[in-house]
This record gives C-alpha cells, sequence and structure tokens, in this order.
C-alpha cells in the first residue's frame, strides 16, 4: 500500500470512527462516509469490500484508542491495586470526554438484530482485551488461578456494568459505585 492508499484508508476509518460513535452503525450510510470522507466510491470499496469490513475496522481503531488511553493514564503505576482503581478513572474520563456514548463495542453489538460474526469476533476480542488486562493486574495480587479469574470477571462486570449505567444516567455515579464496590472486593 502506498502512503497515498495509507492516507485514504485513515481518512475512511476516521470518518467511519467519527459517524459510527455519534450516530450508530445503522443510521450511517456508506454515502455519508464517502462524502464526509471526501473520498471516491472506488476507493472506500477498495479498502473497505463492505460497510461490516468497515465497522470491523472501526472497532478495531476504538480498541486501540482506549488501550493509548488507558496505557497513558496508568504509565508509571506499579501497584495492581492503583491500575485497576486508575482503568475505572479513565473510563470516568473517557465517558465525560464523550459526552457518555459508552462503550463501541456494546453500542455496535447492541444495533445488530442478526449479529454479523465479522463485526461480533472484533467485538469479543477488544472485550477481552479488556478482561486481559484484570487478569493480568489480579493475577499480580493473587496465588490461586480460579480466584484470579473468578476476581477478574467480577471486576470486569463491575467495570462494562458501571459503563453502561453511565451511559443510560448519563452521569458518573454508577462508576463512583463501582469504585466503592471495587475497593471492597480488592
Amino acid at each position: 500500500m502506498t502512503t497515498a492508499d495509507t492516507s485514504v484508508r485513515r481518512q475512511i476509518i476516521n470518518t467511519a470512527d467519527r459517524l459510527f460513535y455519534k450516530q450508530g452503525y445503522n443510521l450511517t450510510g456508506i454515502n455519508q462516509i464517502i462524502e464526509e470522507a471526501g473520498v471516491a466510491k472506488a476507493s472506500l470499496y477498495y479498502h473497505f469490500p463492505s460497510k461490516e469490513d468497515l465497522c470491523v475496522a472501526y472497532l478495531k481503531l476504538r480498541g486501540e484508542k482506549w488501550s493509548a488511553m488507558l496505557a497513558k493514564y496508568i504509565e508509571g503505576v506499579s501497584d495492581p491495586r492503583e491500575a485497576i482503581i486508575k482503568c475505572f478513572e479513565c473510563r470516568s474520563k473517557y465517558l465525560l470526554q464523550n459526552d457518555f456514548s459508552g462503550c463501541s463495542y456494546i453500542r455496535i453489538i447492541a444495533e445488530m438484530p442478526q449479529r454479523s460474526a465479522k463485526i461480533n469476533r472484533q467485538a469479543i476480542l477488544n472485550k477481552e482485551k479488556q478482561r486481559l488486562f484484570f487478569i493480568e493486574q489480579v493475577s499480580k495480587l493473587k496465588k490461586n488461578s480460579s480466584t484470579v479469574n473468578d476476581l477478574a470477571n467480577t471486576i470486569f462486570l463491575l467495570f462494562d456494568g458501571a459503563t453502561v449505567q453511565c451511559q443510560v444516567y448519563r452521569e458518573l455515579s454508577p462508576i463512583e459505585n463501582a469504585l466503592k464496590a471495587l475497593k471492597l472486593i480488592l
């Protein structure tokens, strides 16, 4: 791929990122993406044979953005308890920055009455990466592997549930409540 191809691809994905997250997958048409990205239809289909393929790229980008934001937020933190708590704090900042729009993976999946295997697989990959973060941190605290998985899964459930509730109520109190529960179980 040439530099121009990479630039066009990036422009398409960035436009899809903004539109899918702002107005949803179903309400965003290919023609709107083409128009707002300022690319030819052939260019879009060269890089993404279908809207589904573009959505997979969007979900990958969202995962990369979250991972980068979290990595920066916990940079220099060596205590696993603090890293877990900071992950929840980072989610609060993320929600505020995105007007409580919630988790992009859950939003896309919720729009799909008949799930696309490609999109579902990418959403699961992204969610598993988040869950693995908690497993890694909890494993630094506990020795028993079944305890590690149980506690990490509980923390992940608090994290995801609080994210959804913040989206519903459009306030941070669900994350604040999840943090209180988190501190009790850690």
